[in-house]
């Protein structure tokens, strides 16, 4: 059976959106950090650390209280909406201390969000083996066409004719907070295109009220904390801190 045309065309919608408001803005981030806002090596590690961080969390959290008691397409929704939010704020933020703490927010809640549009994806379709791949494709295109568009924007915006090579790095360097701006464009956009999706209701089975916690008790069974612990205490990881110290 063969999923509908509309339905394959507004799914590829949502994964464009999704992936766009993520690539307008990773790519520059860590040029615009040293460039622009001055951040040392080793602050500049405490906030792609802290995205991370809010990445391995926010599945956690998130997923469970999508899957029990919010519908797909509303929690998304929101997610964008408060996310567009807070990436709109980083594009303005000059402090260390509150670019980390935004970052980490952001992450625990952008994250989930990767996740879901899959899943919702996946619930929907007809034939997944199928479409999905062609639904997945417009996630890319949207990650290239966002890196082609704010790279254009800095070309044509920020690049002074006739300057110097470091005038020009200086120019192109402001110009790329832009990118969050446009980030939060895109993501008030995706929020607002989430409540049109097809309803995709938590699932009935899932009422174990105690699952969120019995999920974030098995992290600290996995090996991948033991072995995180054990390469914390090798020479090289500990030699890899040091020198971010010193260039820091």
């Amino acid at each position: 059976m063969n999923s509908p045309p509309l339905l394959r065309t507004r799914l590829s919608i949502m994964m464009f959106l999704q992936y766009a408001i993520w690539g307008s803005w990773l790519p520059i981030l860590f040029p615009y950090l040293t460039g622009w806002r001055h951040f040392s090596l080793g602050e500049c590690g405490w906030i792609l650390a802290g995205g991370a961080a809010g990445s391995l969390v926010g599945p956690f959290i998130a997923g469970q209280v999508a899957d029990r008691f919010f519908a797909t397409e509303k929690f998304l929704g929101v997610s964008h909406l408060a996310g567009a939010a807070l990436v709109w704020f980083l594009a303005g933020t000059s402090d260390f201390g509150a670019f980390l703490a935004l970052s980490v927010v952001y992450g625990i809640i952008y994250t989930p969000t990767l996740a879901l549009t899959n899943s919702l994806t996946l619930h929907h379709l007809s034939n997944r083996d199928r479409d999905f791949g062609r639904v997945r494709l417009w996630g890319t295109i949207g990650w290239i066409g966002a890196g082609i568009a704010v790279g254009q924007w800095l070309l044509h915006k920020y690049t002074p004719l006739d300057a110097s090579n470091a005038v020009v790095k200086l120019s192109q360097d402001e110009g790329r907070g832009d990118a969050f701006l446009l980030a939060a464009i895109l993501g008030i956009a995706m929020g607002l295109y989430c409540f049109t999706l097809p309803s995709t209701p938590p699932t009935k089975n899932a009422v174990d009220r105690s699952a969120v916690a019995k999920a974030l008790r098995e992290v600290g069974r996995q090996p991948l904390i033991t072995l995180f612990c054990w390469r914390s205490r090798s020479p090289a990881f500990t030699n890899s801190i040091s020198f971010t110290r010193r260039t820091s």
